[in-house]
């Protein structure tokens, strides 16, 4: 019988210290969890006074643990929408200076009325805002080390436009940073509202009511890969010094890139013209453009053209 007695005491035994095991298991994995959401919890709310002792269920804990992530993302995407802004901007009218001594900077030239524009860069990375003599301009510049290093590190991969790429290049090669090529451009991408605030334009013929908005440069390289994504063409505007332009005037297309800029802002005094295209469309529509003069319609189209030709 001693076998028999010491295999049944031996699987007593075995089943004990399972149930042993998985009861430690167990309340370890509450202990943990618990001391999770009590973190969470004070990082969550600075007020509460006992957040120690505070007791969390399991769905307020996956509610937190969710929240977390959900703002986290939606700081990720807002500050890569900021960088891909920046690059655009910086593509059309900035500039990555180095001297003969290793001395590097950026200058971002811009009209006087898009100083909220220049003013959301220089309070992330510093730099100085001054009047440029003799124009209605204002000039931005950056020679800080490490806030010009923090900017590069920003926009590396972003920037599009061969010229700057070359200078961003310098930069690198001097601060021993890898030059990143940027990937191609999609439609999620806040590069063309950064591009368009420094290169674009938004404006309606007086004579025909077109709305339009185009974008030039010297070469056509960036302009293309804009045709494919948001409509449009390219073509050498003999106006502008033999440069290339990106024109779109089709409702749909406009309508669309109105619709892209409420994702990612302008930041420039055009963004007040880009607010006011649904309801020039509406306007025309009920043919307040030709209503006759003194009517109430016409006198409502007067005030919506006032507002766009002086946008500030």
């Amino acid at each position: 019988m001693w076998p028999l007695n010491e295999n049944l005491s031996q699987q007593t035994i075995s089943e004990e210290f399972v149930l042993y095991l998985l009861g430690t298991i167990c309340l370890s994995c509450t202990l943990l969890y618990t001391a999770i959401v009590k973190i969470l919890k004070i990082n969550d709310n600075s007020q509460v006074t006992n957040a120690l002792c505070t007791q969390v269920g399991t769905s307020e804990a996956i509610r937190l643990l969710n929240k977390k992530s959900i703002h986290s993302l939606s700081n990720t995407n807002k500050d890569l929408r900021f960088k891909q802004w920046l690059a655009g901007l910086i593509d059309g009218d900035g500039c990555f200076l180095l001297t003969k001594k290793g001395y590097a900077s950026l200058e971002i030239t811009m009209d006087i009325r898009d100083e909220r524009a220049l003013q959301a860069v220089k309070n992330i990375y510093g730099g100085s805002i001054k009047l440029r003599s003799g124009v209605s301009a204002l000039r931005y510049r950056l020679h800080n080390k490490q806030g010009l290093l923090n900017l590069v590190n920003d926009v590396n991969g972003h920037i599009r436009n061969p010229v700057r790429l070359i200078q961003l290049n310098y930069i690198c090669v001097n601060y021993n940073i890898d030059l990143i090529y940027p990937e191609k451009l999609t439609l999620h991408n806040g590069w063309l509202s950064g591009f368009f605030d420094a290169d674009g334009t938004i404006t309606i013929n007086s004579s025909t009511w077109q709305l339009s908005i185009s974008a030039s440069q010297k070469t056509s390289e960036i302009l293309t890969p804009l045709v494919e994504l948001y409509g449009g063409y390219v073509y050498i505007d003999r106006g502008g010094n033999g440069s290339f332009k990106w024109y779109v005037t089709k409702k749909e297309e406009i309508l669309n890139l109105i619709e892209y800029f409420k994702k990612y802002p302008s930041k420039s005094a055009k963004n007040s013209r880009l607010h006011l295209v649904p309801k020039i469309y509406e306007f025309k529509s009920m043919k307040a453009h030709l209503a006759p003069s003194g009517s109430l319609l016409a006198k409502s189209w007067d005030t919506l053209m006032n507002k766009w030709n002086n946008y500030v």
